[in-house]
């Protein structure tokens, strides 16, 4: 079988999730892999069978460039990227300049495995062009709604670009049901459900298989990490991580009040992602910048005693899998995927209420000790639930089902 993965790139939650993806499967015999993205972000990941799409270089595309004609400039203006009378994470349109179903790969694959492909798939010519069987891995709800791909950004931006969003949602529709061979998977049942309830992708079968965690990258040595990172005075350590620690919905606005809240600076803290943001001053706090450096990252999650998720929607987030394979505690709020691993006193703290004083609550019985956490447990978790085996060898079972069809 030629499966060809389609990202807009391989880095990123759900570009990394789907890059990890096709190195596990380069490896099975049965199927040739292959990896097509927007961006040639390949950096230290760079790997055989790995192609990035070019853009258009025909005359008429040129001078729709020139004049700022083309669907980036026009998005662009629809719904700008940054002004003072909105909040969003990110807004995407179903238009784009790329013609990733021309790609000589795509033509000749056997399957198409779409992934988070916002910005990069043109709905209206690619839906209608492709006949091979699609797979299409969900990692948020923006392919079956509209501009947004949250609904906590679809619900802040409803009276300023709900007529738009609105608009886009149904040319959407339209343009996704010129294909009736779709199969629609989620890494989550919380996101499967959504989806299988959604105007578009109802008609579609779905399948929940979650991401894997290369767990031979992940080796437990708490001590020797603590040292590393000079944490190794005695206090326990908290860590959180994102693309961008100033992302409201990773949360960690309600961490920082939450710490304010709770009064004690006998811990330390580790975040990462994006510029630092100052918190009380009496704590250990110390910050690192994005990097895509796994051996670093890996060395954060084994010095620290719990990783905490405040996020405030998600569907299977890398950061918690990536914790639990290096077995660290994960403290989360009950929502998406996390509500479906997370077990509270096993391998971490649920938290029912979205809300400071909840957050404060729990961060003030992990510190009291109130849990006893045994790593070697949570590391079981996520060879039991987050291997690639166990991943790859249910993608190949329903690859095999639907071109026997």
């Amino acid at each position: 079988m030629k499966v060809v993965h389609v990202s807009a790139s391989a880095t990123g939650g759900a570009g990394l999730a789907a890059y990890r993806l096709h190195l596990a499967m380069e490896d099975i015999d049965e199927v040739d892999s292959y990896f097509v993205q927007k961006a040639d972000t390949s950096n230290e990941q760079a790997a055989n069978n790995t192609y990035t799409v070019p853009e258009r270089h025909s005359i008429p595309y040129r001078i729709l460039r020139k004049l700022r004609l083309t669907p980036e400039y026009v998005n662009q203006k629809r719904i700008p990227k940054f002004s003072n009378n909105y909040q969003y994470e990110i807004a995407t349109f179903p238009t784009t300049s790329y013609r990733i179903e021309d790609f000589p790969l795509i033509k000749d694959a056997d399957i198409i495995h779409l992934h988070w492909v916002a910005d990069f798939l043109n709905y209206p010519t690619f839906f209608k062009k492709v006949k091979q069987p699609i797979v299409w891995t969900l990692h948020d709800k923006n392919p079956f709604h509209g501009l947004f791909h949250t609904e906590t950004d679809e619900a802040a931006n409803k009276s300023t670009y709900g007529n738009l969003d609105a608009q886009i949602l149904k040319s959407k529709e339209e343009y996704i049901h010129q294909n009736n061979n779709i199969h629609i998977v989620t890494p989550s049942d919380w996101l499967k459900k959504k989806s299988e309830n959604s105007q578009i992708f109802k008609q579609y079968p779905h399948y929940l298989i979650p991401n894997s965690i290369d767990l031979s990258k992940c080796n437990i040595n708490r001590k020797e990490a603590k040292k590393e990172l000079n944490v190794n005075n005695g206090l326990k350590t908290l860590f959180f991580i994102a693309h961008s620690i100033d992302i409201p919905r990773r949360g960690f606005f309600l961490l920082r009040d939450a710490i304010e809240k709770l009064g004690y600076t006998n811990f330390n803290l580790i975040t990462l992602g994006g510029d630092r943001i100052d918190i009380n001053s009496n704590i250990n706090h110390i910050h690192y910048t994005t990097t895509h450096n796994e051996t670093l990252i890996n060395t954060i999650y084994s010095a620290s005693d719990l990783m905490v998720l405040p996020t405030m929607e998600d569907n299977l987030p890398n950061v918690m899998l990536e914790s639990f394979a290096n077995g660290t505690p994960v403290l989360s709020f009950s929502n998406g995927g996390m509500a479906e691993h997370i077990k509270t006193g096993e391998n971490g703290i649920l938290i029912d209420n979205i809300s400071v004083e909840s957050l404060t609550d729990g961060l003030k019985d992990f510190l009291d000790n109130k849990y006893t956490f045994d790593e070697q447990l949570i590391r079981d978790y996520a060879e039991e639930h987050f291997s690639p085996k166990l991943q790859t060898d249910r993608y190949i079972n329903l690859y095999k089902n639907i071109l026997n069809k």
